[in-house]
């Protein structure tokens, strides 16, 4: 990997992390929940998701561009 490249590793296990975690909500969610009550929750659940995932990408930008400018 090159000084300057985004760390997509760290981008990736981020990722996986959420996906993970998503799922396992998911599930237990579809097995407390009735059918109208999960469908809300699932949205909510997976709204959560994407703006951690939206985080992650900005911290790993955020780190990539402080290491290109030396900080």
């Amino acid at each position: 990997m090159t000084d300057s490249s985004f760390d997509v590793g760290r981008l990736a296990r981020l990722v996986l992390l959420i996906a993970g975690v998503t799922a396992v909500f998911l599930f237990g969610a579809a097995q407390q929940l009735d059918d109208e009550v999960f469908q809300i929750g699932a949205v909510a659940i997976a709204a959560v998701a994407v703006v951690t995932a939206m985080t992650a990408f900005l911290i790993a930008a955020g780190e990539t561009y402080d290491h290109t400018q030396g900080r």
